[in-house]
């Protein structure tokens, strides 16, 4: 698989570039935004990785623009102290988020999950009783009419959505939207998921007591 990276630091990204190429990638690089931007919009990538601070084009902007004219999925690399930045991220097309210093594995384990979220073509749209719900417009219909829904929560849906059928822990769900548990009061989680309960049905996200939740598409 092919894979962009968009790191202004030559020594991560010659680190990452190796680390990948043992296991059959295919890594090309660009060390500034607009490089990796015009690389971005010109070439057919798999994934792209791309530094939040870039010099030339910022790297959310770069995100921003990419995702405005290609499905590409993009995860987000950057430093511990732009952890603020989180958010503008994924609204601006982020799929992941990874946060500087990290393991390659991880990375790596990343990568793969969001390949294989954006190739399940059956969840970009799904229908539950008087529901739709659009993964990739992030929208959301209940009888015809929109409800909103905050970018954290949609996360969330999101995130249950893909798993469908699956148990899926709160820790996977805060490392998902969050980063980590570090960064969010993981009691918090229950108010998002009763506020998905109200907004969408009560039946379509059930508690797995002491380990998380399951979203379902037929009734437990």
């Amino acid at each position: 698989m092919k894979v962009l990276l968009i790191e202004d630091n030559r020594e991560i990204s010659k680190n990452i570039k190796r680390y990948l190429e043992l296991d059959a990638w295919t890594v090309d690089i660009a060390f500034d935004g607009q490089t990796g931007l015009d690389m971005g919009l010109t070439e057919n990538y798999d994934i792209i990785l791309l530094d939040g601070m870039l010099p030339v084009l910022d790297g959310f902007e770069v995100c921003k623009k990419i995702h405005n004219e290609k499905d590409t999925p993009i995860i987000m690399i950057t430093a511990r102290d732009e952890v603020s930045n989180r958010i503008t991220g994924l609204e601006g097309g982020a799929d992941d988020y990874l946060v500087k210093p990290f393991d390659l594995k991880e990375l790596e384990t990343r990568m793969f999950a969001v390949l294989r979220r954006s190739k399940k073509e059956a969840f970009k749209e799904i229908i539950y009783e008087n529901i739709v719900i659009n993964l990739q417009k992030r929208s959301v219909l209940k009888d015809g009419e929109i409800v909103h829904i905050p970018l954290k929560e949609f996360l969330i849906l999101e995130y249950l959505i893909t798993n469908e059928g699956a148990a899926v822990s709160r820790g996977d769900i805060i490392e998902y939207v969050w980063g980590g548990e570090s960064l969010f009061e993981s009691d918090k989680l229950d108010v998002y998921i009763s506020n998905l309960r109200k907004k969408l049905s009560p039946d379509i996200i059930q508690t797995i007591k002491g380990y998380g939740y399951i979203f379902s598409l037929s009734k437990i």
